[in-house]
């Protein structure tokens, strides 16, 4: 009887040069990031117009900043195994109809508790999608540039944060609050059914369950990947499968410090970053700087935090994690200087803490997609994502609740830094614990030609 050969899919994927096709996968994924990004802000930016129209108190505005970010907890959570479980791609497309529908819906919401309800639901599909189009992404990427690639996808997600600050700052003054939700509702609508059309597969994925063989095939014959024995061979993933409630396995094989540790950078650094990104328009509006400066000075936050992810990102993938934690440490000091500036320097300073905070939480989302295999990836990006929403979810409340007790801004920007020094040092304690470690890995996902 004669064996067919194997061919491990992972070498031939990380080894193959990226072509035309790569490129449509990545602007794919990108583009959905880009239009989260977008709709992940898009509350904050609308936040002031509406408070000016609906004559609230600035603190009654907390709940729909949190339960937004609720609802991406539970999306991540929830349904974050779902992209293991179903495939990214539907996934992906599912998380973009859901928030784009009830984004939609918030341009005609008319009290703050059906504003809460719907960026709640909302929440939930962005919370989903994220963690599945990580996972694609990483998956069609060359191993030694993983990092960097999660830190172009989140370049999406930040440039959407920050062009949205500036079309909110021009379009609001003319057509009002709701035309940001209208914007935000429609184009990941469209582009649901763009993905849909032009956005394949995981092709690690279709190995792994095997059921595929010919969508598999195609793919790879896109992406020019030669197979050294042709149709007389079998392709595998030569990876650790896990069987069983997905959660658990990230707490097996010597994975449980790495996840605690990861989780607990993920929601100190989101309790800093969505706290400055709530409420920073708001405060500095307050604070007698003009409105126009203070929505972009909040932009300005994400697009720092773009360009700070690719360098940081970049020397994550040449030396390490060290790098991450130390944009933090940057990061914690400058916060406290945001009640103390105006006018240009305040938009400076703003890019700067931008790069280092946001930048490194880019940092960390490129360690939580380069951690796992394959059948608990997406998995462990939600979880990691999604637990890091208690930081985001406690950032805008706790932020509200400081601000209703009149404490002082400065003190509560002082809070805001010792938070996210204390995410470096969890980045610290992970880099110490990790020590390098060859796992021992069962062949399995194999499917024929």
């Amino acid at each position: 009887m004669t064996t067919r050969p194997t061919i491990d899919l992972g070498k031939l994927l990380e080894s193959n040069p990226l072509n035309w096709f790569y490129w449509t996968i990545f602007l794919n994924t990108c583009m959905v990031m880009f239009i989260e990004g977008y709709d992940m802000q898009v509350a904050s930016y609308a936040a002031p117009a509406i408070i000016k129209a609906w004559h609230l108190d600035k603190a009654y505005f907390a709940p729909v900043f949190g339960f937004g970010l609720l609802g991406n907890l539970l999306g991540g959570t929830a349904l974050g195994h779902l992209g293991d479980r179903l495939g990214r791609k539907k996934v992906i497309i599912g998380g973009a109809l859901l928030f784009g529908a009830f984004t939609l819906m918030a341009a005609y919401a008319t009290s703050v508790t059906g504003l809460v309800i719907l960026r709640f639901l909302a929440g939930i599909g962005i919370g989903a999608s994220i963690p599945a189009a990580i996972a694609l992404t990483v998956e069609y990427a060359p191993g030694q540039r993983r990092a960097t690639t999660i830190s172009l996808l989140y370049l999406g997600y930040t440039i959407g944060g920050t062009l949205g600050g500036f079309a909110a700052a021009r379009l609001i003054p003319l057509f009002g609050w709701p035309v940001v939700f209208q914007v935000g509702g429609i184009i990941p609508i469209v582009l649901a059914i763009v993905v849909a059309l032009t956005l394949p597969e995981s092709v690690r994925f279709l190995v792994l369950k095997g059921d595929r063989p010919q969508q598999a095939l195609a793919i790879l014959s896109k992406l020019r990947v030669s197979l050294p024995y042709g149709d007389a061979s079998d392709l595998v993933i030569a990876e650790e499968v896990h069987h069983g409630f997905p959660v658990k396995h990230l707490f097996t094989n010597g994975r449980a410090v790495i996840t605690v540790l990861l989780w607990i950078a993920f929601a100190s650094s989101l309790l800093g970053h969505y706290f400055l990104t709530s409420w920073l328009p708001t405060i500095l509006a307050g604070a007698a700087v003009p409105l126009t400066y203070a929505i972009i000075a909040g932009a300005l936050l994400q697009g720092g935090g773009g360009v700070g992810g690719l360098l940081i990102c970049w020397l994550s993938d040449k030396r390490g994690i060290l790098y991450i934690g130390a944009a933090f440490c940057l990061a914690a000091p400058l916060i406290v200087l945001f009640p103390n500036l105006r006018g240009s320097v305040l938009l400076l300073l703003s890019f700067f803490v931008g790069f280092f905070l946001v930048g490194g939480q880019i940092g960390l989302n490129s360690i939580a997609g380069t951690m796992y295999p394959t059948d608990i990836r997406s998995t462990g990006v939600g979880w990691a994502l999604g637990i890091g929403r208690i930081g985001s979810i406690l950032g805008p409340v706790l932020g509200g609740i400081l601000i209703s007790r009149h404490v002082p801004i400065q003190t509560v920007f002082l809070y805001t830094s010792f938070v996210v020094f204390g995410c470096a040092i969890a980045i610290f304690i992970l880099w110490i614990s990790v020590r390098p470690a060859t796992p021992v890995y069962r062949t399995e996902g194999t499917i024929a030609p």
